[in-house]
């Protein structure tokens, strides 16, 4: 794995974390914190966004308010205490690893070999999305489908793994795989100075990512810091949390799933916009947030009348692919072919890896990266 010549323990000058308002997920980070990320999902005329229920393994389902379910308290808990059992036979369940508006995720080691793994926990609601994928007949929870998807041979290595999932009345368990080390992008750029050079590799990894779950016919359509693990020893990535991901199309969507702060402009001012601009659109606000410390835009009117000033320590090359990205108009902006060719991407400099544990500042010792 290529990795910069300016090592990230060298680089430990902690920045401000962004004040564009969006709202963190309540987190608990002690190694891996995969798949808990803050999104909203908001359709044309919705005043607000519909969120799940989260449900902790280790304890029973909140009970429904009367009316707003089919199923009673002793059915739920009886179901719940079904699906607990069968997934206890395949895993032990560890310690919470975060806690989202979607989902709860625990650590977990699969009793059959020993592996680590991750697990997202999500209780059933009435409008759960079932769909189905070409190729298969069967109708899916729509992140398990995409999923599927996304991790037929050949894998990416920059997109997390699915190993197995569960589903009963109750709920629904997403078994991931845990990398070692990681942290996410979010926490890590937070606590480090991030270079060009550095940027520029995480981006080629993260653009690689996109570019495969086009391939396999997904949107992600979430990509940003939190939902992107990083292990701050390489600085290998792996793109998480598809929650919110739809299968890819070529006419326009005409909902939303995702951050506010990444919304395209296209979306604000028409509420329809297409698969890879957007895609295309997100990248240039996670690159800006790389460089800067803080995300280009904080309101809704910045996103559609323009970019913020680059800082002067920034490479013309770096400001013209951030400016190309964030076009106001779609169809002006690059393929993600495109992004990859650039030659501020191109041009990077590799060093050995990093042999020294490295201490991300501001942990407590049960949460640094050992």
């Amino acid at each position: 794995m290529d990795v910069p010549s300016e090592r990230p323990e060298e680089q430990l000058v902690k920045r401000r974390r962004s004040e564009s308002g969006e709202k963190d997920v309540e987190t608990i980070k002690p190694e891996t914190n995969v798949e808990a990320s803050s999104t909203v999902t908001r359709r044309v005329g919705e005043e607000n966004p519909l969120k799940r229920k989260c449900m902790d393994v280790s304890q029973g389902p909140e009970s429904r308010p009367e009316g707003t379910g089919k199923r009673n308290r002793t059915e739920t808990e009886e179901n719940f205490k079904k699906m607990k059992d069968m997934f206890l036979k395949r895993y032990a369940v560890g310690r919470m690893l975060g806690r989202g508006g979607c989902a709860s995720v625990c650590a977990g080691v699969r009793k059959s070999d020993g592996k680590k793994v991750a697990l997202k926990i999500m209780s059933k609601i009435i409008n759960d999305k079932y769909i189905t994928v070409p190729g298969d007949t069967r109708r899916l929870p729509a992140e398990v489908a995409i999923l599927e998807l996304v991790c037929k041979p050949p894998r990416c290595p920059y997109v997390i793994e699915l190993l197995d999932w569960i589903e009963t009345p109750a709920g629904i368990v997403i078994v991931l795989e845990r990398p070692d080390h990681c942290v996410d992008l979010f926490d890590f750029c937070s606590r480090v100075d991030v270079t060009e050079n550095m940027a520029k590799i995480i981006m080629r990894q993260v653009i690689q990512a996109a570019r495969h779950c086009r391939a396999r016919g997904v949107f992600h359509r979430d990509i940003k810091e939190e939902n992107i693990l990083i292990n701050p020893h390489t600085l290998e990535v792996k793109l998480i949390d598809f929650g919110c991901g739809d299968l890819h199309k070529d006419t326009p969507y005409t909902e939303y799933a995702g951050t506010p702060i990444y919304f395209p402009p296209e979306w604000i001012t028409e509420r329809k916009y297409e698969a890879e601009p957007a895609t295309v659109w997100g990248l240039g606000v996670l690159l800006y947030s790389l460089l800067c410390g803080h995300r280009p835009f904080n309101s809704p009117h910045q996103t559609v009348h323009g970019l913020q000033c680059f800082p002067d320590h920034l490479s013309i090359s770096s400001c013209s692919l951030i400016n190309w990205c964030l076009q106001k108009d779609p169809k002006r902006r690059p393929t993600l072919e495109q992004v990859i060719a650039h030659r501020w991407i191109r041009h990077y400099t590799v060093a050995p890896c990093c042999r020294v544990p490295l201490v991300l500042r501001g942990m407590t010792p049960e949460l640094q990266i050992h």
